[in-house]
């Protein structure tokens, strides 16, 4: 099942899990502090980028080599730390999106239960 479909199953209020009160709240806030530390590597990577490894790359021209790719490899290649830190955070905003349905979904519960209980009381 993709994070799509557990979305619209969450929507439509066909997911269940059980938590404890305030466990969704927590879920986000750790996703938070999860985003904050792949955007801190992400800069760390695309700082060090350009930063001179000590190759002896300014007179040699295999240093050269070596450091540019092991550049390439921090920030700018297909494969390079930045996109796989960028990529991680892209699912981390589909989680805390499917999160946040879920509780919506929790809070309409709730309330229709409450609505529901409080009409057939009286």
């Amino acid at each position: 099942m993709s994070l799509e479909d557990l979305k619209q199953n969450a929507k439509d209020g066909r997911l269940v899990l059980h938590l404890e009160d305030g466990a969704i709240d927590n879920i986000l806030a750790a996703c938070v502090a999860y985003k904050q530390a792949l955007k801190d590597l992400t800069q760390d990577a695309e700082i060090l980028s350009t930063y001179p490894l000590g190759f002896s790359e300014g007179h040699l021209g295999s240093g050269a080599e070596l450091a540019k790719a092991f550049q390439q490899k921090a920030s700018g290649g297909d494969s390079s730390a930045t996109k796989t830190f960028k990529s991680h955070i892209d699912q981390v905003d589909e989680m805390m999106d499917l999160f946040t349905t879920l509780r919506r979904g929790y809070k309409a519960t709730d309330a229709n239960n409450a609505n529901n209980f409080g009409s057939q009381g009286r």
